[in-house]
């Protein structure tokens, strides 16, 4: 793979000074909605004007008409006053998200910089401080889970897809789980029945195998590939630090 994974080195010296400040500041908390399976933050320019983005932890996308009605708010917007970064955006067809209404797909360039907590059961996006260690007060959540760190924004992980141990990518954008073809003998009628990732475990996940060209790059030996969907989300809190480079589940 010649993907290069982040320092370790470069992103502690990166995310130090908020690790290093005394105390933790309040969360910051964003209103979080599911439509059609995308999880759907808000964001504001500076006028009050408010445009939908599906939340997916990645690359930041701008649909083609998405780019077009943000014009020169672009550059100014804001989620519950944290600034939206969205210079080194890529465009996309709007066929990329087909039936939203989004303008696009906020990525981790914004989110990055903090622990955050996807609690869509609870309807809220939670942005925390870096911490020395992961900490959600009032929240019950497994040990970490080992998460690899590429492009400073994309979350790899190994994931057990139907008993068998392959690589996967966390790309909330999907509702649905996309397979590879060597992992097709796990899915029934549009699911898979067992899936775990570290300490979180799921069932009667929705899952298809597709055909793409992301698979080559992830997986070039054809063992087979899963890239995570919103579905983990739905019914159980998740949070994630790129600095400390976990993931971690709710309790059940």
């Amino acid at each position: 793979m010649r993907m290069k994974a982040l320092s370790v080195v470069s992103l502690m010296l990166w995310a130090w000074p908020l690790a290093a400040q005394n105390g933790q500041a309040e969360p910051i908390e964003v209103p979080l909605r599911v439509e059609d399976g995308r999880l759907i933050v808000t964001a504001s320019s500076a006028d009050g004007r408010e445009y939908d983005f599906v939340l997916g932890l990645g690359t930041t996308l701008l649909t083609e008409s998405g780019s077009a009605r943000l014009g020169r708010d672009v550059s100014a917007l804001t989620l519950s006053g944290v600034p939206v970064q969205t210079e080194g955006s890529v465009n996309v067809p709007d066929e990329y998200l087909p039936g939203s209404s989004a303008v696009g797909v906020l990525g981790g360039s914004t989110l990055n910089g903090y622990d955050i907590l996807i609690d869509a059961p609870n309807g809220r996006l939670l942005l925390k401080q870096i911490g020395r260690g992961v900490r959600w007060d009032g929240v019950a959540l497994s040990g970490p889970t080992p998460v690899q760190v590429f492009h400073d924004v994309l979350l790899r992980a190994d994931v057990e897809f139907g008993g068998k141990l392959v690589g996967g990518l966390i790309d909330l954008t999907k509702p649905a789980f996309e397979v590879s073809a060597p992992l097709g003998f796990a899915i029934s009628a549009g699911t898979v029945g067992s899936f775990r990732m570290g300490y979180g475990g799921w069932s009667d996940q929705p899952a298809q195998v597709v055909d793409s060209p992301a698979f080559a790059r992830w997986d070039p030996e054809g063992i087979g590939f899963a890239i995570i969907g919103a579905s983990i989300t739905y019914d159980c809190a998740v949070a994630i630090s790129w600095y400390h480079a976990e993931l971690r589940t709710c309790l059940r």
